[in-house]
């Protein structure tokens, strides 16, 4: 499993597959779909359409504080605009301290993504001013506002709602980021087949678990029943998982998977290409030990599995 808090290097690692096999269009293609306003699965369409301007601070409450990021946030109906400062993205700051720990480079045009929610704003009816200056240094800056309402002035009065928060905060833990690994995982199975799939997560493993796969040689089996361990801890589910490692072999059992569980619990999407987010990083970490792996069970409604390493 994936842990939404290592979901970041993975959309990264994503982006670079996309673009390095079918070109930088077809990044474009892909966050429009994965933005698509349809009501379906994005929170921000539906809470615009739900109560207007205000679901902007709706949405970006609860993202922003669920991914510890350093911001200021305005949002004033009656003079219809809604201002957002980030002083510090939690997205691209992880991406860039991975950058100075392990030497994992994020996405050159990674921040862009965020452009998609403009489809959403422009469907509700609004505008959208969105400040990419700095994102080097993972801050940015946004403006949405109501054409009907807003005079071009954003005044801060009495009928200001402001939100300040240092990253230091709050907890970075954001469940939402297993759907979208849903919908990721499930644009390159639907649309390219599972060979793309497993060279996508091919790509995420070696580049991003590079500390698990430096560990192997020495560790062995226990470096990568230490990391399969760590991502349930990550998500809060140390009682999902159990592993038994011998000499020769780790089999390790799945009673639940945390991330299927919260996108069922909260009406999510499950891909049926989901549970590859899984199996092909276990095979390529146990091709980096010299062993064997085998799915010996899953079920693809709670993500309980078992599978095993034999050297």
């Amino acid at each position: 499993m994936i842990s939404c808090t290592e979901f970041i290097p993975a959309y990264s690692e994503l982006f670079h597959y996309l673009d390095e096999t079918f070109g930088r269009e077809e990044i474009d293609r892909y966050w429009a779909t994965l933005f698509k306003p349809d009501g379906k699965g994005g929170t921000l369409i539906n809470a615009l359409l739900a109560e207007g301007i205000h679901g902007c601070w709706t949405h970006w409450t609860h993202s922003l504080n669920e991914e510890a990021a350093d911001f200021v946030m305005y949002l004033n109906e009656k003079r219809g605009f809604f201002y957002n400062e980030m002083f510090w993205c939690p997205s691209k700051g992880k991406l860039l301290k991975l950058q100075d720990e392990i030497g994992l480079k994020p996405y050159p045009d990674y921040c862009l993504h965020c452009d998609g929610y403009r489809l959403a704003v422009e469907k509700a009816g609004l505008k959208y001013i969105y400040n990419f200056i700095g994102t080097d240094k993972a801050a940015c800056s946004m403006l949405i506002y109501d054409p009907e309402v807003f005079d071009g002035r954003v005044i801060l009065d009495e009928d200001t709602l402001v939100m300040r928060r240092n990253a230091a905060d709050n907890e970075y833990f954001h469940p939402s980021f297993h759907f979208s690994l849903s919908r990721c995982i499930h644009y390159i199975g639907d649309n390219y087949g599972m060979d793309h799939v497993r060279a996508a997560m091919t790509r995420y493993t070696k580049n991003a678990l590079c500390k698990t796969i430096e560990a192997i040689p020495t560790r062995g089996l226990a470096a990568i029943r230490d990391k399969i361990v760590e991502s349930y801890e990550l998500d809060k589910a140390p009682d999902a998982v159990t592993c038994e490692l011998t000499d020769n072999t780790l089999d390790v059992t799945v009673h639940y998977c945390p991330a299927i569980k919260w996108l069922v619990d909260n009406g999510k999407w499950l891909s049926p290409w989901f549970r590859y987010t899984t199996e092909c990083v276990m095979e390529v970490l146990a091709a980096e030990a010299g062993a064997k792996f085998e799915m010996l069970s899953y079920d693809e409604q709670t993500g309980a599995s078992t599978y095993r390493f034999t050297k």
